[in-house]
């Protein structure tokens, strides 16, 4: 009887998205108290070390929401950005990537904790980005004291978006999770206001550089701060 439990498991977890948090296989699961009992969900196979889990959707609604977005272009999505004419210009992109390509070399453990030294370089390396600024508010913020933040949250590791540029569970965009251009630096407050909210216009102040946060279906990506038309 066991070994049957275990093949379901294994079968589901082939079948089940990558964990947004550690990358494990994830498993289908079912709540069984709270206001969404009976209803299925993934869980991630490493529980209890990694408790992620992610919200399935009905297939009705997915299929409704897929056709919608296969019908015209996402309005926030764009283009790939240009590579960096003019030989500083190249320079700097060249210097800047092999800094990123270092940091991401080493990846935050499942509660999302780097040591505190790769921390630190991480920090080190956003404030430098951001020119000392929170990410979220736009407001100047010495380096010391400042969050590690996730642009896109890391529960829309998959996600399409509403006209309104309102996030939900989707298959459209696929955040870049822990690259470096989906981190910046925030304020403690501002981070735990942002929280999970679905609004990408809340992810990143207008005045921030943009950055590349995820890929879309059709060979576009999702920058944030959206275009001021978008």
């Amino acid at each position: 009887m066991a070994a049957s439990s275990a093949e379901h498991d294994l079968s589901d977890a082939a079948a089940g998205p990558a964990c947004p948090k550690c990358a494990a296989p994830m498993v289908r699961r079912v709540a069984k108290r709270g206001e969404n009992a009976g209803n299925e969900f993934w869980g991630c196979s490493a529980f209890p070390k990694c408790r992620a889990v992610v919200p399935i959707e009905n297939p009705a609604t997915a299929a409704d929401s897929e056709s919608a977005e296969t019908d015209q272009v996402c309005p926030f999505s764009s283009p790939p950005p240009e590579a960096r004419k003019g030989l500083l210009g190249k320079i700097g992109a060249a210097v800047d990537g092999i800094w990123r390509w270092n940091l991401e070399l080493d990846e935050p453990d499942a509660t999302d904790r780097w040591d505190l030294e790769h921390r630190r370089k991480v920090i080190d390396y956003l404030h430098t980005r951001d020119d000392g600024r929170c990410g979220i508010c736009g407001g100047a913020m010495k380096q010391k004291g400042a969050q590690v933040e996730h642009v896109v949250p890391k529960r829309f590791a998959v996600f399409e978006l509403s006209p309104k540029g309102e996030a939900h569970q989707g298959t459209h965009y696929t955040s870049v999770l822990h690259g470096m251009e989906n981190l910046q630096a925030a304020h403690p407050r501002c981070n735990k206001y942002k929280g999970n909210k679905p609004d990408i216009r809340e992810w990143r102040h207008p005045s921030m550089p943009r950055l590349v946060v995820a890929n879309a279906k059709d060979g576009r990506v999702l920058m944030l701060p959206p275009h001021d038309d978008a």
